[in-house]
Formats: C-alpha cells, sequence, structure tokens
C-alpha cells in the first residue's frame, strides 16, 4: 500500500530556562556575574525567578526558582546567613543570585561554605542589574517554553492521530516517533525481540548492538520512565497489566517530558493498530517481512545491518543461508479481504512450520499464493534434509490442506546474497508446483529448467500461437501418422539429430529414417538441419506435452 507522507513540521529546540543559560541573558550578563559554587542544579530547569529580600523565605517558594537579593536577608548583625541557605535548599530552589553593592562588599563566607557544603549554586553580580528585567526575561523564556511544548504536544497529537486514522502499521509508527523526538526509537516484544526500528541519524548496528543483554539489564517498567544503567526512556505497549512490548529510545535524550509523551502517543497508535488487525503474532510476522522485502528491494545493501536486524527479531548469524519458496498456488478469489486472509494464512502456517521443524527463518508472502522464506543453516546442517523437515511440518499444519511446493535456490554465505535470489526461486516453485506430477515436494533450478518456465506459461496467448506455428502442420496430420512423427520428432531433438541414435531409438533401419525425415521436413516446411528449427520445434513440442497432461 502506498501511504502519504506525515509531515513533521515543528522544529524541537529546547528552550527551558537554566541557572547557567540564565547568566548569557543581557539583563544577566550586564551584572557581570561570577558563579562562586557551581553544581549540578545549574543546569536544571528554572520554573521562576523570585526576589527575596525577606530572612525567612520558605513560605514564599513552591520549588526550582532561582532567588534575586541585594543581601539585605543576611546583612545586618542578628541575621542567619547559613539558615537563609539552608531554607532555600530545603525548599528544591535553583540557586541564589547575589547582587553585590555599597551595602554588601563580598558574599559573606557563611553563605559561601553553606551553599558548597549543600551544592547550592551561588552566583554574585560584580556590577548592579535591574531585578525587574531579569525576572521579566527569565518569565517570557519560561512562557515560551510552555508554549513551545503546547505546540509540540498539538504536534503529536495529530501526528499519531493521522497514523491511526490511516491503519498506520508498526513501522510508520515507530518511524514517526523518531522524527518527532529526533532519537532512534526501538519497538521490542515480550521477548524483548526487535520488531520495529527507527534509526534515525545512526546506523542500525550501532543502535542494536548487543540488544538482548542491554535489553535484559533495563528493567521494564508499567509505566513510561527511565531505567537501566544506560538510562533508557521506555513506555509500555499493550493493555494495563498485560503490555506486550515497549517502546524504546535507547540513548540520552534532551528533554525526557517530550520524549515520554511521544512515546506514550505512540504506543496508543501500536495498540489501536494491534487491535484492529487482531493479531497476535502480526508484529513479529510484519516485522521479518519488512526486513525481507527491504532485503528483496536492495534497501538494506550492508551484510552488517541486514545481520543486526535478523539478530534483533531472533534470527542469528549462520555461515550459510538458503532462500526457499514455499508456493501454494494462486488466489482466483477475486475479493481482496479474503486474499489478504488466505495470504496471512499461509504466511503463519509457514512460519509455524519452520518453527516445529527448529529452523531459523525470515519469512514473507513475496507473490500470490507464495512465502518466502531464508533459512539460517546450522554448520553441518543438510539441505535435503532440512528441507524435507519442512515440507513435513508444512504438510502437518492443521489449516494448510493445499498441497505446497517448495522452490529453493541456491545457497550463499552472507543474508543480503541468499535474500537477492529469492525472485529466481519464486520462479522455480512456480514451475515445481506445475510439473509436481512427479510426486516431488521440492525443486531445484536444475529440476526444472526450461521445462519448468514453459509450464508456467503453457497457457499464454503468445506460447500457444507459438507451438500453433511451429507444430500446426503435423499436428493437423493423420491422426494415425501424427503420433508417429512427433514420436520420431521427439527423439531426434532428445537426442541431439544423432541420426544413428534416433533410429536405434525409434527401431527404424538407417534408409528408413531418412524417408519419416524427409516427410517430417515436408509437413514442416523446415530443415531439421537447422539448429534454430530444431530448437523451437523442441520447445514447441514441451508445451504441447505439458498442455496435452
Amino acid at each position: 500500500m502506498c501511504r502519504k507522507p506525515y509531515k513533521v513540521s515543528y522544529s524541537r529546540v529546547v528552550a527551558t530556562p537554566t541557572l547557567r543559560s540564565m547568566l548569557s541573558m543581557n539583563a544577566l550578563s550586564v551584572g557581570q556575574p561570577d558563579i562562586v559554587v557551581d553544581g549540578v542544579r545549574m543546569d536544571r530547569p528554572v520554573r521562576w525567578v523570585h526576589v527575596a529580600e525577606v530572612r525567612d523565605v520558605r513560605h514564599l517558594l513552591d520549588g526550582h526558582e532561582v532567588v534575586l537579593t541585594t543581601g539585605l536577608p543576611f546583612a545586618n548583625g542578628t541575621a542567619d546567613p547559613a539558615a537563609f541557605v539552608r531554607q532555600l535548599v530545603a525548599t528544591e530552589a535553583r540557586g541564589l543570585i547575589v547582587e553585590l553593592g555599597p551595602q554588601l562588599a563580598t558574599v559573606p563566607p557563611e553563605v559561601v561554605a553553606e551553599a558548597r557544603r549543600l551544592e547550592l549554586p551561588l552566583i554574585a553580580l560584580r556590577a548592579p542589574v535591574k531585578f525587574v528585567e531579569v525576572t521579566e526575561a527569565v518569565h517570557r523564556a519560561i512562557v515560551g517554553e510552555q508554549y513551545r511544548g503546547l505546540a509540540f504536544a498539538q504536534e503529536t497529537h495529530e501526528v499519531f492521530t493521522e497514523l491511526s486514522l490511516d491503519s498506520a502499521d508498526s513501522d510508520t509508527i515507530v518511524g514517526r516517533a523518531a522524527v518527532l523526538v529526533g532519537e532512534p526509537i526501538v519497538l521490542e516484544d515480550a521477548g524483548r525481540r526487535v520488531v520495529a526500528l527507527a534509526a534515525h541519524d545512526r546506523s542500525p548496528r550501532d543502535v542494536l548492538a548487543r540488544w538482548q543483554e542491554r535489553s535484559r539489564s533495563a528493567p521494564v517498567l508499567d509505566r513510561p520512565g527511565t531505567t537501566g544503567p544506560e538510562e533508557w526512556l521506555t513506555c509500555p505497549v499493550g493493555l494495563r497489566g498485560s503490555a506486550w512490548g515497549r517502546l524504546v529510545a535507547p540513548q540520552p535524550v534532551a528533554d525526557a517530558v517530550e520524549v515520554a509523551v511521544v512515546l506514550q502517543r505512540a504506543a496508543q497508535a501500536l495498540q489501536l493498530s494491534r487491535l484492529v488487525q487482531r493479531d497476535a503474532a502480526g508484529l513479529q510476522f510484519q516485522a521479518r517481512e519488512s526486513l525481507l522485502l527491504d532485503l528483496m528491494e536492495a534497501r538494506v545493501a550492508d551484510e552488517v545491518d541486514a545481520i543486526a536486524r535478523a539478530r534483533a527479531l531472533g534470527v542469528p548469524s549462520r555461515p550459510s543461508y538458503l532462500p526457499v519458496v514455499v508456493h501454494f498456488g494462486a488466489t482466483a478469489v477475486p475479493d481482496q479481504i479474503v486474499r489478504q486472509r488466505r495470504a496471512r494464512a499461509q504466511l503463519e502456517a509457514t512460519s509455524e512450520a519452520a518453527r516445529s521443524a527448529r529452523l531459523d527463518v525470515i519469512a514473507g508472502g513475496v507473490g500470490d499464493g507464495q512465502v518466502g522464506l531464508v533459512l539460517a543453516l546450522r554448520p553441518g546442517d543438510v539441505e535435503d534434509a532440512t528441507l524435507d523437515a519442512l515440507n513435513e511440518a508444512l504438510d502437518s499444519r492443521q489449516g494448510t490442506r493445499q498441497r505446497a511446493t517448495l522452490g529453493v535456490g541456491p545457497a550463499a554465505s552472507t543474508l543480503v546474497g541468499a535474500t537477492r535470489h529469492l525472485r529466481t526461486t519464486m520462479h522455480i516453485a512456480s514451475a515445481g508446483h506445475v510439473l509436481s506430477e512427479d510426486g516431488r515436494s521440492w525443486y531445484r533450478s536444475s529440476d526444472v529448467r526450461l521445462r519448468g518456465l514453459m509450464a508456467e506459461l503453457q497457457n499464454d496467448d503468445r506460447v500457444v500461437a507459438f507451438v500453433e506455428s511451429e507444430l500446426g502442420s503435423l499436428l493437423a496430420s493423420d491422426s494415425e501418422r501424427r503420433a508417429e512423427l512427433l514420436a520420431l520428432l521427439r527423439s531426434f531433438v532428445r537426442l541431439g539429430g544423432n541420426k544413428a541414435a534416433v533410429a536405434a531409438d525409434v527401431h527404424l533401419s538407417r534408409q528408413a529414417l531418412y524417408g519419416r525425415l524427409r516427410l517430417l521436413e515436408n509437413i514442416l516446411g523446415i530443415s531439421l538441419d537447422d539448429a534454430e528449427s530444431v530448437m523451437s520445434l523442441g520447445v514447441a513440442l514441451l508445451v504441447n506435452d505439458l498442455r496435452a497432461l
């Protein structure tokens, strides 16, 4: 299905003011700020700026404010400067800015000592500033950030609402989430296997390196939050109490609140998509099918990236890969919904058969009535035995009552190389399905060759016309003579025109054979000494015999 692009027009620029960023504002920089005590609170978001010139500020602060003062709270002899600092820390203030001047030439040493002990950032202003300009500048930035946050929330809402209405798949949803947050996003199932990945501007191999190990070190949370030694930001996906996966931002993010909002909306869209599909294994099938199609279309051409994605889906790296196509037969039903359900049932049956045969595969629908597979072969695996095991498991699957034929391509040492043979393998499977009157269950290219191609094309109008132009005069001849001459022509073509061998094959003397061959030439209007004519007659005979079956 061709989907329209989902545009994300809003530019994410994190502008929440911090104490450190405040020092670069013109309103404060004119005061020649001097960082007396640094600390982690310098880089934390500031909620507000408050001017305090009284000793007791506990009832004035709600937390995360920066306090401005000229030093009056600890300028006289009865003040307790250290206690003032402790009040700020108790109310979780972000820092203290003291303007020095005639009343306070230096910051009292007990203020410096207590601020350093309690890790409260302390800034001294060597020149006067207008406190009203400072508060206006900071509050303007805070309100602007709040507005930006609302705009971003609206953008997020619109993107995921549109995705939900369009029944977007998991790859699309995860991809839009990554664009919104500007970071890689991973969707993993309950077994910690990656079912969708949007690497953003990073390499998939870097994002997915040692994924299972890293994922298990990050405990699953029942709500959005940070977890594990790498501080992954995660969000569960699924109904409360029965999550079937989680979304992961696997590297530190600039604004955890916004990223969490995006992950929550993405999780809701994924759950809605799952409810619509009503498919318990849909994500895993979809993820493997997506990888298979990406490989076939050369959208993934790097072997390291291909192996990284395959490993994340639970398919290990192997020394050899075998392309196989399972052919169930084309669907005659015109109803598109019925066709899609049948295709899904065939993919499920094939995947379950591979699982019961203990085979590691990447599977996906590759054509009408065809499921493509790439088998990751273990060292020592015998191809024939592996194919027999897969065929036996397919035959035993409930609901797979239509006989399936396997087309087998050449094994390759790389996943990318094996997948590139799938299109040829599709032809082998189709040809084998037509030729399967011999009772075989799987075919290689050496088993079908030209016979297989002609079997597929035997009802094509152009092929029918070709056969008529080549053999029409012979087929219109007397029935008794026709059968005898057709048998002679088959022998002549099969034995490459070796007249001695042909004579022995059809039990004729050399002289009698020459007479029959001249009769054939007269009826067909060609020379049997012409190699191209003999080749054309051989193809026409092959199609005629196939159509007679």
